[in-house]
């Protein structure tokens, strides 16, 4: 924007401003402070322009959760004239403009924004927390992740949703820059800020829980042998809810250290308080923790009598074995079948002599 402003003003001398004095003027004319914006050299349109995503459009009946939205400013200068031109002569002047040229490039930033967040229908859910700060933002920069926690009661219906969101900020209008011939690298600045805010509907769709439900009961065994290959587990899952989960497919995800072979198990039909065994193939590292509980997590997807895509998860749990205890254990049968073959031997022996 400054390349497109300079290449507007080609008898300006670009000044490198060290320092800014504050809106207080040192030095008057004519005009009060309000007056120097209507006699400034520069007059630029345009600002900021705050736009809203949600992270995700969906929630469901009885959920608690957290909406999370991001602002973007999308602004931008839209209108740029020569007002008054500097003299060329005159060393003040042509600093004050150039730093007023600079400044007007700030019109874009929005300053001290706040996201509210209201919904339109209050009996279908309940924003705990409706306000979010997020600081200021300049042109094309997006603001940090917005939570607000979200109560949807259990007996919204389903369907589509209209929230508000509303951003609330200032930004500058307009900047004014007053040559100062007893010090030219010092002129007097003053700011206009202005407030503005904007309305942006975002669409929530509330869709109907799943009445399945499906926990994972047991694993066995429940133990296993550091270093050990080829092992077959079994898992008990149980459809605890009151409808019936088509097309089941559950991956299992282990730890670090323990790798599944067949990573899932599918089940056609599980009905309300039907259980049923996933079976697994899994390896364990050398490098495996002995003593320690591994957790696995079952990823279960599914269709019930109303949608299909629906997602669950659960957990079990190995307890993982030294494979020199297992080794010691078979050391020592070993050493006491050779005693007891020894001892055969000498009583064969004591038997056979006269």
């Amino acid at each position: 924007m400054k390349d497109l402003l300079n290449r507007l003003l080609p008898g300006l001398v670009a000044v490198l401003i060290i320092s800014v004095t504050s809106a207080a003027a040192q030095g008057t004319d004519a005009l009060n402070p309000p007056g120097y914006f209507s006699e400034d050299y520069y007059k630029v349109t345009g600002g900021p322009k705050i736009t809203a995503s949600m992270e995700s459009s969906s929630v469901y009946q009885g959920e608690d959760t957290s909406l999370l939205l991001t602002l973007s400013n999308q602004g931008s200068i839209e209108s740029f004239r020569v007002f008054t031109m500097p003299d060329r002569n005159r060393q003040d002047e042509m600093m004050a403009a150039q730093k007023e040229l600079e400044l007007e490039g700030q019109r874009t930033v929005a300053r001290d924004i706040s996201l509210r967040l209201v919904a339109i229908n209050k009996s279908a859910m309940r924003i705990k927390r409706e306000v979010a700060y997020t600081g200021s933002l300049k042109e094309g920069q997006l603001s940090p992740r917005l939570e607000f926690p979200l109560e949807v009661y259990d007996n919204t219906d389903p369907g589509a949703y209209t929230l508000l969101a509303i951003p609330n900020y200032t930004y500058q209008r307009d900047v004014a820059v007053v040559a100062n011939s007893n010090r030219p690298q010092d002129p007097d600045i003053y700011f206009w800020y202005d407030s503005a805010s904007a309305i942006i509907p975002i669409s929530l769709i509330v869709e109907r829980k799943s009445r399945v439900e499906i926990t994972a009961l047991e694993m066995y065994p429940s133990s296993l042998l550091v270093g050990s290959k080829d092992n077959l587990v079994r898992i008990k899952v149980k459809n605890v809810g009151n409808d019936t989960a088509k097309d089941l497919v559950a991956r299992l995800r282990p730890e670090s250290g323990i790798y599944v072979d067949m990573d899932e198990s599918p089940i056609p039909i599980l009905q309300p308080g039907q259980i049923a065994e996933l079976v697994y193939k899994i390896d364990i590292s050398k490098d495996a923790i002995a003593g320690k509980a591994y957790q696995f997590t079952l990823l279960f997807e599914f269709s019930d009598s109303y949608r299909k895509d629906l997602k669950d998860s659960g957990h079990v749990y190995l307890t993982l074995e030294s494979a020199l205890k297992d080794m010691r254990w078979w050391g020592a049968a070993i050493l006491i079948l050779a005693a007891l073959l020894a001892l055969i031997l000498k009583t064969r022996k004591k038997m056979a002599m006269p």
